[in-house]
């Protein structure tokens, strides 16, 4: 049984850690390999200890901390706190948050992973190639690797997986070019597209690649009792306390010395969704790492003796407007509601200066950024002048109700954006609801407003399925959450996934931008800085800075996670 840990000193003012940030731009995701993950014949991280400067840091990241322990250690317990309770762990039925994706990485692996280069490279397959027209791809699969039931992952519980995505009403979207998936050998499936897709692999190092087990899934009892070909088997769940998992003795993995993995025999998740408390429970040895965005948070973990990973050029942060419905259905209105919106503000009073100002899901030096995509600067008198314009020629009073998750700070920061809206002339009702509630309305269209966090995948191949207009459903759900249908972004996407050309996708992903800029269904707050804290006995922790923590994908590391 996971307990509790001896409690740490809380965080003071100490000498400054190291920090090592080694500047590296982003590659475009492979369209055909045949590499394992971390290289060698399995997928794999470090063995033995090692200082914060042996780790291979990506540009926008950081660690600091102390070095990991001597050699890896197997056995031992780690409790991990994380923001939100998952609302179950069927990928095919729920829209994964990161808190999602923490859990999830215990007992599922991703068919294809993020290398340290920002590539999708194989992981649960042993290779994934394309044809020259990018419309057919084979994904090979890794031989004796088995479920934690014992059956096996062959080609045809592969063939299940993606077919229950396709049919799947959250995700099935995400694979609206797939016309076909086969299994023409024993141990191959091919997918066929109606379109070129060379950054294929990059959509299945997140949510479509995890697979489960088929009978499970299609028995609908994965969502409760996960079985999967992760590093641990599923143990036992309390709602709003605890999932529990215990190491998979029969896990594909090995480490790069030739350890088995998972190195733990048992890894515990706890939602703690208030941010304070979370970072007290890390101090106070209830939790061994945690995860944070919180600016007070951040900084206090910055200047401390605990391990950190900070990202800064990962998910952002924004409001979603659903361009369904009124008042959000005119862009008059939603240029209102972002020239009342004071970002800048926003960083400098409530984060502290945490933070960084976002004009688009694409951060400098990634594709598709563009400085000046038209998106319209802070600006309240221009602000009041489009809401009396809105009112004028709708005849309609500019009113809307506005979701946030209901965690304290959380309604005090968004209602910090509120009182900018009732300073606009606008009349604003700001609900709470817990983040699970806010995913799934949200997905459904049954919103105005919904503050949200997104994308980040160094390939925006993978961020692409959110905004496809030809993903949108006149019922049900859709991962376009604003519902924003403009043909050329739909255009614009499938341009840039028929090139092998990163100028030709850096073009196209720029044209999302400018369209997203002059047509705002996002409201732009900030690209904040995450951060994974743990403990100094937690080591392998330092191997998230490949990417892995900012992303809503697969967390790759856990495995090579040890305790001393």
């Amino acid at each position: 049984m996971i307990g509790t840990r001896p409690a740490r000193r809380r965080i003071g003012r100490t000498a400054a850690a190291t920090i090592v940030a080694v500047a590296l731009a982003a590659g475009a995701a492979c369209s055909s390999s045949g590499e394992s993950a971390g290289g060698g014949d399995n997928a794999s991280g470090g063995g033995g200890g090692g200082t914060p400067t042996d780790i291979f840091v990506p540009e926008g990241a950081s660690i600091s901390g102390p070095p990991d322990g001597t050699d890896p250690q197997p056995g031992g317990s780690l409790v991990m706190a994380i923001e939100a309770e998952p609302e179950g762990l069927d990928p095919t039925r729920y829209a994964f948050a990161g808190s999602g994706h923490f859990v999830a990485s215990a007992v599922f692996d991703p068919l294809a992973t993020i290398d340290d280069h920002g590539d999708a490279v194989p992981y649960l397959a042993e290779a994934i190639e394309g044809d020259e027209s990018g419309k057919v791809w084979t994904i090979t699969v890794r031989d004796g690797v088995t479920f934690h039931d014992g059956t096996p992952v062959d080609a045809q519980a592969i063939v299940d997986h993606l077919e229950a995505h396709r049919q799947s009403i959250i995700t099935g979207a995400a694979l609206q070019t797939v016309t076909e998936v086969s299994s023409p050998t024993p141990n191959t499936v091919q997918i066929d597209l109606s379109l070129p897709w060379f950054a294929f692999p990059a959509v299945l190092t997140s949510q479509l690649g995890y697979v489960a087990q088929p009978e499970d899934l299609a028995a609908n009892t994965i969502s409760a009792q996960p079985v999967g070909s992760g590093p641990f088997m599923f143990d036992k769940h309390t709602n709003n306390e605890s999932w529990d998992f215990q190491r998979y003795d029969d896990y594909w993995r090995t480490a790069a010395n030739g350890d088995q993995l998972p190195y733990l025999a048992e890894i515990q998740y706890r939602p703690i969704p208030d941010d304070a408390a979370r970072l007290t429970a890390l101090e106070d040895g209830d939790a061994d790492m945690i995860n944070t965005f919180r600016p007070e948070q951040v900084l206090a973990l910055r200047d401390s003796d605990y391990k950190v990973v900070e990202y800064t050029t990962g998910e952002e942060e924004f409001l979603q407007l659903n361009t369904t419905k009124p008042p959000f259905d005119n862009v008059t209105a939603r240029r209102a509601l972002a020239s009342a919106t004071d970002a800048a503000g926003w960083i400098d009073e409530l984060n502290s200066g945490v933070g960084s100002l976002a004009n688009g899901p694409f951060a400098p030096g990634q594709l598709g950024y563009l400085a000046d995509n038209g998106y319209p600067a802070f600006d309240m008198a221009k602000a009041k002048e489009l809401v009396a314009q809105y009112e004028a020629e709708t005849g309609e009073d500019f009113a809307f109700t506005y979701l946030t998750v209901d965690d304290p700070t959380n309604l005090r920061n968004h209602q910090y954006l509120a009182n900018l809206y009732e300073e606009a002339g606008m009349d604003v009702t700001v609900q709470g609801m817990a983040q699970i509630n806010l995913i799934a309305q949200s997905a459904t269209g049954n919103y105005q407003v919904s503050a949200f966090r997104n994308f980040g995948f160094p390939d925006p191949d993978t961020d692409a399925v959110f905004w496809e207009p030809n993903s949108i459903r006149e019922s049900g759900a859709s991962l376009n959450f604003p519902r924003f249908d403009d043909p050329v972004v739909q255009e614009a996407i499938e341009e840039a996934r028929a090139s092998t050309n990163d100028e030709d996708r850096d073009a196209a992903y720029q044209k999302v931008s400018a369209a997203f800029g002059q047509e705002v269904p996002y409201i732009w707050l900030t690209r904040a800085n995450w951060v994974l804290a743990a403990a100094p006995r937690v080591n392998g922790m330092y191997r998230a800075v490949d990417g892995s923590i900012q992303t809503l994908g697969a967390k790759t590391w856990i495995a090579e996670l040890w305790v001393t």
